[in-house]
């Protein structure tokens, strides 16, 4: 049973890549993610406070210069990264050198809500009280009380708190300009508790402020004008302050919708200016600079991917070891094989094992060295074969000179017809290697062209048949009546009068037929005799060069033996075979076909009757 190398490494790959994706999801199932939903709520809860601290800081800070400690702590309470950056300058960084990431980037602006609730994109004044014009409660802007000032505030509340026999603890709250006020429903009338509500330290200056920018915008506007605004807390949330608007003996009321409440906010955000830091980005983050966190690398995480890993590497390991070094060291004996036998040893072969593709290629590289062997054997018999085959008529040529030069053979016209014998075979053996040579080389090529094959067969008989008459055999054609080919007719003439010349030569017989026909549009040509045959044990090396199927056959009866070599190739030249059947005292047939040559258009004509001469 055939075991490819490529199956056996795509199964291994295939049984580590799923041992590597078993292994990840156990990792995945087993490790919990380090921002995990939990996690992603807790940080949000813990950037919302970060920010609500940031806004009240900057709502009373006119820069974010020193808001360096805050943020420290803020950091070391959330466990959070945070950055400050203010118009790409670093205000503060608690992880300096980490990445700002702009998902994790936030606005802090303390000015936004104002924007947001009181001038509400509808023109409503947002949330609040209902008769006042509210502030957001981080913004205290120009109403903040210094240190002085809120304790002052705070010694007077505390003083009618004492007076009224409130408890402290929750009788007290403060606005966020810093400002202690009395944090009860409703308000009461003795220990001058409406005194409270006078304004105090720079609110008076402010609100003085507020009025006179308020009016004349009223007034742009078309309004009329307040007597002045006044501050007020909210009932419902004592930590939020109010601006109202009074006019005459009217009770405070609200700025209306539209223009007076932006008139109000306009002035505010004047007064206010210097007092309020300037809009700031905040970037939040884990303290590794990226909240979306990556696996838990715990002890026990750490230990599961470690044997993870192990178990992957180990089968790995296994792969190269069962599958991958043993092709590897078969490859390696191919490798020193193919450099042995381009050192010369054609006798190297390389031991088959198994049945894959490396086995397939010790295989081929066998049958290379073989057939490099073999046609080494065969070049080294040809140089003997031609050396013998040379050596013969030069031998018999010096022999016939040298009687002649002694006076023991007479220079008549009878030494000179053996003289020219021998020179033409000499000149026949080396035409013979002259056309294989052009042959092996690829320089012996074919020009076909239209021929009568019949006529052509018939200059074949009225040439050979005075050498057949002598030998007492008959030649006899049969081919039909202007059968005509694209063949290169002097080629194919040469083939012809090879296979007769051997047929009338060795057959032994009294008949040698030399038929033509066209079959599925190919020429096929037979030389048939009727002689003593070939044996089954010569008939495969009868194509092969200087082959004689008896070895003690001299030029006169054997002839170069380069005939029917070189009639194979000329059939070969023309994409065609050149086959022979013998039976051993049934004659011989060599047949030569030529696909393709004669026109299709003749296949369906009716075929004319065979001449036979």
């Amino acid at each position: 049973m055939r075991r490819s190398l490529v199956a056996r490494l795509l199964t291994a790959v295939v049984a580590v890549a799923l041992v590597a994706v078993l292994g990840t999801v156990w990792l995945t199932r087993t490790t919990q993610p380090s921002y995990s939903i939990e996690q992603a709520g807790t940080n949000l809860e813990a950037d919302v406070a970060i920010v609500d601290e940031l806004l009240d800081w900057g709502g009373s800070h006119a820069t974010w210069d020193d808001v360096g400690p805050l943020v420290h702590r803020l950091a070391r309470e959330h466990g959070r990264r945070i950055a400050v950056v203010e118009q790409g300058r670093t205000v503060v960084d608690t992880r300096p050198g980490l990445p700002h990431p702009d998902h994790a980037r936030t606005e802090v602006d303390p000015w936004q809500d104002l924007v947001d609730q009181v001038l509400a994109p509808d023109g409503s004044p947002g949330t609040g009280s209902d008769d006042l014009a509210p502030l957001p409660d981080h913004l205290s802007g120009a109403l903040t009380l210094d240190d002085e000032q809120r304790a002052e505030s705070l010694r007077r509340v505390s003083a009618v708190v004492e007076c009224l026999g409130l408890a402290p603890e929750t009788s007290i709250g403060f606005w966020p300009t810093g400002r202690a006020v009395l944090d009860v429903t409703p308000q009461p009338e003795g220990c001058d508790a409406p005194g409270l509500a006078q304004p105090i330290g720079p609110e008076q200056r402010v609100l003085d402020q507020l009025t006179d920018l308020t009016n004349p915008c009223l007034i742009d506007a078309g309004l009329p004008p307040v007597d002045r605004v006044v501050l007020r807390p909210v009932r419902a949330d004592p930590a939020g302050i109010v601006l109202g608007l009074e006019t005459g003996a009217a009770p405070v009321r609200r700025p209306a919708a539209g223009d007076e409440l932006r008139c109000v906010a306009a002035a505010f955000t004047t007064a206010s200016a210097g007092s309020v830091a300037p809009s700031v980005e905040v970037y939040l983050t884990d303290e590794r600079g990226d909240q979306r966190g990556a696996l838990d690398l715990s002890p026990g995480s750490q230990a599961r991917i470690a044997l993870v890993s192990a178990v992957v590497v180990t089968l790995v390991l296994a792969t190269a070891g069962l599958v991958g070094v043993p092709a590897v060291r078969r490859v390696r004996s191919v490798t020193r094989a193919a450099r042995e036998l381009a050192a010369g040893d054609l006798s190297v072969v390389v031991p088959v094992r198994g049945g894959d593709e490396v086995s397939d290629l010790a295989r081929a590289f066998n049958t290379m060295a073989a057939e490099l062997a073999r046609a080494r054997e065969q070049q080294q018999q040809m140089v003997a074969d031609v050396s013998h085959e040379l050596r013969t008529p030069l031998t018999t040529l010096r022999g016939w000179l040298e009687g002649a030069q002694e006076g023991v053979v007479p220079t008549d016209a009878h030494l000179v017809d053996l003289l020219h014998g021998e020179t033409m075979h000499l000149q026949q053996i080396t035409a013979d290697l002259h056309t294989l040579t052009r042959a092996d080389s690829g320089h012996l090529v074919v020009r076909p062209e239209p021929t009568d094959v019949t006529a052509l067969l018939l200059d074949v008989r009225r040439a050979s048949s005075g050498r057949a008459a002598a030998d007492g055999v008959e030649l006899v054609v049969e081919a039909p009546d202007g059968l005509v080919a694209d063949v290169d007719p002097g080629r194919v003439r040469q083939v012809v009068d090879n296979l007769v010349a051997n047929a009338v030569q060795h057959s032994k017989g009294s008949r040698v037929d030399l038929r033509a026909s066209q079959v599925d549009g190919a020429l096929v040509l037979e030389v048939v005799d009727d002689g003593v045959g070939i044996s089954a044990e010569d008939l495969p090396r009868l194509f092969d060069r200087f082959w004689r199927a008896d070895d003690s056959r001299t030029k006169g009866s054997g002839g170069s033996g380069l005939g029917l070599a070189i009639s194979r190739t000329l059939v070969e030249l023309h994409r065609g075979t050149l086959t022979a059947a013998s039976v051993v005292g049934g004659g011989t047939v060599f047949t030569a076909t030529f696909p393709g040559t004669v026109p299709r258009g003749g296949e369906d004509a009716p075929r004319p009757a065979s001449l036979k001469v």
